[in-house]
């Protein structure tokens, strides 16, 4: 059987050949374990850095002829990049992995074990993490929302890290989304996962390429793109603010009656008809939304294709 190592890279050259290495080593771990798994291929694929990335890997590809590398024609961003390696690999298990040694590729073992027992994903939960304590929180946040909008089912903590059947690979090209991400699209081509907690290490070379800006951007066109809630959130708001009118009115008259020259005259029935105004707009927002989402449900959406400039096999 052969394992597929998905590599995304991007200004990874300090990393990689590390990172190479930490995954051999996984691999003959996994063989005196389980001889079955004979095979391996470790598959990058670069999202055209501007680096010396591409040039330490094709330098490893001249010692080891198992490393292909896709050069993408341009920067395909965190999710795009990534599906389109798992796709494009030749594995009867497909190991993702990030190339900034953050995530720890003995892992591997461990997922494998649940693979063998008859899971269709075994994938990485995030339990600790030595990076930032900002960032760290900020990534909480940012799966919070993401959850809040029913877009991702699983446990928080998630980036797509894991062990996969290629059945399961073959299930995940059959897809709606317009950006697939590994966290909105696992749960919805399977429930059979086996989680593993591990420790999120320190990046010790270069710099990640999300900050702040680039997870709240992310977590918003997410939202936007995949999200079916929006509708039904301001709906419950705009009745909320509709019930909370109706029982304004009979407080006001009675603090009116009691307080008459305090309260200024048409203040509290400008108040009270602004609340009205805003719930019925909010409650017309919503099936204006609910019905743009059903028109466009029944889209195919528009793919996004990831080129290559060049491809090493």
């Amino acid at each position: 059987m052969k394992i597929s190592i998905v590599v995304p890279t991007y200004r990874e050259e300090a990393n990689i050949l590390k990172h190479y290495q930490e995954c051999i080593k996984a691999i003959d771990k996994v063989r005196e374990n389980y001889p079955e798994f004979d095979t391996y291929e470790y598959f990058v694929i670069d999202n055209c850095s501007d680096d010396k990335t591409v040039e330490k890997v094709l330098s490893m590809k001249e010692r080891d002829k198992n490393i292909k590398l896709f050069v993408n024609d341009k920067n395909y961003g965190a999710v795009l990049s990534p599906f389109f390696g798992i796709l494009n690999c030749t594995g009867d298990v497909v190991f993702l992995i990030a190339a900034d040694l953050q995530e720890p590729p003995a892992m591997l073992l461990k997922f494998i074990e649940g693979i063998r027992e008859g899971y269709d994903a075994s994938i990485g939960i995030k339990k600790e993490s030595k990076e930032n304590f900002f960032m760290w929180k900020i990534r909480g946040l940012y799966y919070f929302t993401l959850k809040a909008f029913g877009l991702i089912q699983i446990t928080s903590r998630y980036s797509g890290f894991g062990l996969y059947k290629s059945s399961l690979i073959d299930e995940f090209r059959d897809n709606n989304l317009e950006e697939p991400t590994m966290r909105v699209l696992l749960p919805l081509k399977t429930k059979n996962i086996y989680y593993c907690s591990y420790d999120h290490l320190e990046r010790k070379h270069g710099t990640s390429s999300y900050d702040f800006y680039s997870y709240v951007k992310e977590a918003l066109k997410t939202i936007v793109r995949n999200s079916t809630r929006i509708p039904s959130i301001a709906a419950k708001l705009s009745i909320t603010l509709t019930f909370l009118s109706i029982i304004l009115i009979p407080v006001t008259i009675t603090l009116k009656l009691l307080f008459w020259q305090s309260l200024g005259p048409g203040i509290a029935s400008i108040i009270i008809l602004l609340l009205l105004i805003n719930s019925g707009l909010l409650l017309l927002i919503s099936l204006l939304l609910d019905r743009q989402g059903q028109i466009l449900s029944r889209l195919k959406p528009i793919r996004k294709e990831v080129k290559q400039k060049k491809i090493y096999k």
